[in-house]
């Protein structure tokens, strides 16, 4: 949680920073660190290091491979141990021009998991230690520091899913990269990025919001009637009626990215807006894991000199775990650089 809210603070500095390029192609190192829930519901730290290679693929658009090793991921003193080979795309809104940033990343990588598991035989038990590949999921945001145009350095918070493991969980993943190749110079200006703050209405299901959402709005100007939106947010949640021994609280990220089609005026715009939902629930509870569904709904952003203010209010349905449907209205509030404001 403290590493999406500095996240989230530091997008604003990087929605209003530019440079002239980027070089092509960024290499080196990575230090990762994720928390796991113990059965009782104790949060236990993990720490792996690996390295990344990143090419700039257009203004707003990076992608590269990376690979990281947790040796030690073990909750319960049995062996667990993940070596992840990830596929990872950034999408930069406002350019990976300027001295920050900002950035929403999503992984798509094959991880290579091994646990133990206890074997019985007569009077004897023993552990023996299983190796599976399995695909891994994730997806947060960050903000990328550049060095002049010789090195990066990136920092990002995720929600990463192991399906079929004890692997879901909050990650922080740090790099520190040499910039190779020549000079990307585009003409990139129209995105911004901002926080947001929301709220949830229940409309049905067994979910309610505990507390404020808090989190990040994207968006990019593509001199169209549609446009692309992306807003990633921290959800604290509760269960209604019985709960699990765990409690009745969760923790989630929502990672909702939606075509809007909007109409504009010299004040500013109105669109609605519809996409698709993921929910990475990260604490111990019936929900863990990936819940999926879809959202939509209607917004309004308002100029004001530099600066950009936003309302929306869209219907948001999650599938939880056990098939049951929520849905819920998400009222909210942004502000960012204005798209197309001059720096």
């Amino acid at each position: 949680m403290r590493t999406i809210g500095w996240l989230a603070a530091a997008l604003w500095l990087g929605g209003v920073s530019m440079a002239d390029g980027q070089r092509l192609v960024r290499v080196g190192p990575i230090y990762a660190s994720l928390a796991l829930d113990d059965a009782a519901g104790n949060s236990r730290s993990f720490s792996a290091y690996g390295g990344s290679l990143a090419f700039l693929t257009g203004d707003d658009g990076e992608v590269g491979v990376t690979v990281e090793h947790y040796g030690n991921l073990s909750t319960d003193n049995r062996v667990r141990r993940l070596t992840l080979y990830a596929l990872d795309s950034y999408y930069y809104p406002v350019g990976a021009r300027g001295v920050l940033a900002p950035f929403a990343g999503t992984t798509l990588g094959l991880a290579r998991v091994a646990e133990s598991a206890s074997l019985c035989a007569l009077l004897s038990c023993t552990d023996t230690v299983s190796t599976t590949s399995q695909l891994a999921l994730a997806f947060g945001l960050g903000v990328r520091v550049n060095l002049d145009d010789a090195a990066a350095a990136t920092v990002m918070g995720r929600f990463l899913e192991v399906p079929g493991s004890q692997i879901q969980a909050l990650e922080a993943v740090a790099s520190a990269s040499v910039a190779l190749g020549g000079l990307r110079r585009g003409n990139f200006r129209g995105g911004t990025v901002g926080p947001a703050l929301s709220y949830i209405i229940p409309v049905s299901g067994s979910l309610r919001g505990r507390a404020p959402f808090v989190g990040a709005q994207f968006q990019r100007e593509t001199k169209q009637t549609t446009t692309l939106g992306l807003e990633i947010d921290f959800a604290p949640l509760r269960i209604t009626g019985s709960c699990p021994s765990t409690g009745c609280d969760e923790n989630a990220i929502l990672f909702a990215p939606g075509a809007q089609a909007s109409g504009r005026a010299a004040w500013g715009r109105v669109y609605a807006e519809a996409g698709f939902l993921l929910g990475g629930v990260y604490s111990q509870g019936p929900d863990r894991g990936i819940a999926q569904g879809a959202h939509g709904g209607l917004g309004v952003d308002l100029y004001a000199g530099q600066v950009m203010w936003g309302l929306n209010s869209r219907l948001l349905w999650l599938q939880r775990n056990s098939g049951e449907n929520v849905f819920g209205v998400q009222v909210g509030a942004s502000v960012s650089p204005r798209i197309g404001a001059s720096h």
